[in-house]
């Protein structure tokens, strides 16, 4: 059985992020019509479950590449929201984390050392802030 799922699946495109996204927003929408009850959420939901199952199970590569990485590029503002927030929450007390203005490199410097000159390590830009 498991050999005839993987023969299967050789020639198919599999998941990435559009498909992924497509799947647990229909999964949130549906659970989330459970309580609202309107129906819209739940077609809207059922809708992008399947389509995202359709991506996954689909054989054109190229197609499927495509709206992934216009997915990406669209996308990329929100992901990097996101990130930040998450590198903010690791670092802790101890560190507190910039952006650079120039290229978007998140830089980590020690807490409490007051106004600082940072320098960017990726393209070399020069500001200062409070730590």
């Amino acid at each position: 059985m498991k050999d005839k799922f993987i023969r299967f699946m050789r020639s198919r495109y599999g998941n990435d992020q559009l498909s992924s996204f497509l799947t647990w927003g229909g999964l949130i929408f549906m659970v989330l019509d459970a309580f609202i009850k309107t129906g819209i959420f739940y077609f809207l939901g059922l809708f992008m479950f399947a389509y995202g199952y359709v991506r996954i199970m689909s054989k054109n590569y190229d197609k499927r590449a495509a709206q992934n990485r216009w997915f990406m590029e669209h996308t990329a503002g929100v992901r990097n929201i996101f990130k930040r927030a998450k590198k903010q929450k690791e670092a802790g007390k101890e560190y507190k984390i910039f952006v650079c203005s120039k290229c978007q490199q998140m830089i980590r410097v020690p807490r409490g050392k007051g106004k600082i000159e940072i320098r960017c390590p990726k393209c070399g830009n020069r500001f200062v802030k409070k730590s």
